[in-house]
């Protein structure tokens, strides 16, 4: 008995228009203004199939014609380029710095910049709201089109579930309830919130000094001690958000005593008067000094740190660490911490962070610009 043999699915006229159109609007990001004859050639798509296109995105006001394109053999072509003010993206950073907000084009081009102070820290939560919401709004106004993506930065562990403040032990900077999704609900379709290591991890997969690791650890040292784990070239979040808090991972302290890494710095009286925060200068001036005293506590810090990283290195087995942070990027901190790593056999890489000038805020960029495009590619 013969079965019968049952013919592939084709693919819809409507798919094969989908896909077109989104092959033309990466081709205009890549290199704009374009000839249709152009976008043609670059495609390997006929030129009637793109002029189709063109005008199917045109009518959803994407594109827009852009005069003749002189040059060549031939008649002079229509140039196409995006219509810029179809959508924008929305990158919020919100810190001890301030609250920065800055909205970009498609093509990743800054359209309106608002930055808002904020009182000293530790900052209650409730303080921050209307700081917030206020910038937001300035820039808003600013910034023509539609905004498809929101994308924020917290100095802080964010709950990815909800986009809120996880309440911990020694926060710097914010304390109480703070729910930057709930606060920014309705400026875009989706708010995406994380905390200000995992998006300098992103910039530094980038165009950093991770750009090629796939898995790696960046551990940022400062006023708070914070983590980001990559692996895959992903970021990993965890159950709650809480992967990669190095401050919270166990080392040899003071006293030769297990503690948290950053109760190491509260036994070794390092903590701002009054604060939660590590007092940053003092622990560079350690680390800078020549004194006897103080080169035992420079080392005992670079144990410490070495302790703390060496156990998520055992655990997630990355091919490199990056170490970086006001004070991690002391002139030869790193090179004391990798002395004291126990790497035994295994080739691991370990750099400081290229990025110093607000790497959080690139990281929410790329993300924000990112969502945006692709935002306009799922309407079609």
């Amino acid at each position: 008995m013969t079965l019968p043999v049952e013919e592939p699915l084709r693919p819809s006229l409507e798919m094969v228009r989908q896909l077109t159109d989104r092959r033309v609007f990466e081709q205009l990001l890549a290199a704009s203004p374009l000839t249709r004859a152009a976008i043609a050639a670059r495609t390997g798509i006929s030129k009637p199939t793109i002029s189709e296109s063109v005008r199917r995105l045109i009518e959803a006001g994407v594109v827009v014609e852009d005069g003749l394109q002189l040059g060549g053999r031939g008649r002079a072509g229509t140039a196409c380029r995006l219509r810029l003010d179809a959508a924008a993206a929305l990158a919020v950073s919100v810190g001890p710095d301030g609250v920065v907000v800055d909205t970009f084009d498609l093509l990743g081009e800054r359209l309106a910049h608002v930055e808002q102070p904020v009182p000293p820290p530790p900052l209650e939560g409730r303080e921050l709201v209307p700081i917030l919401q206020a910038a937001v709004q300035a820039a808003v106004r600013q910034t023509p089109g539609v905004i498809r993506s929101c994308a924020v930065s917290v100095a802080g562990p964010v709950d990815r579930r909800n986009g809120a403040l996880l309440p911990l032990p020694h926060a710097p900077f914010l304390v109480g309830e703070f729910a930057a999704a709930d606060v920014l609900a309705g400026v875009a379709p989706t708010v995406e919130v994380d905390n200000d290591v995992n998006w300098a991890a992103l910039a530094e997969r980038s165009h950093g000094n991770a750009t090629d690791l796939d898995d790696v650890v960046l551990a940022y040292l400062g006023a708070g001690v914070g983590g980001a784990v990559m692996l895959g070239g992903r970021v990993v979040r965890g159950a709650t958000g809480m992967a990669g808090e190095l401050a919270h991972v166990r080392t040899d302290g003071p006293g030769g005593r297990s503690r948290t890494l950053v109760e190491c710095f509260a036994a070794w009286d390092l903590m701002r008067p009054g604060s939660e925060a590590i007092d940053v200068s003092r622990v560079r001036g350690i680390l800078l000094s020549d004194a006897p005293a103080d080169r035992r506590t420079g080392d005992a810090i670079a144990a410490a740190v070495a302790g703390a990283l060496g156990s998520v290195v055992a655990l997630l087995d990355p091919q490199g660490v990056l170490v970086g942070g006001p004070w991690g990027s002391t002139v030869g901190f790193l090179q004391r911490v990798t002395d004291r790593m126990e790497m035994s056999e295994r080739a691991l890489v370990m750099r400081p962070t290229a990025l110093v000038d607000a790497p959080e805020h690139d990281g929410v960029r790329i993300r924000a610009v990112a969502s945006a495009r692709q935002a306009v590619v799922n309407a079609f």
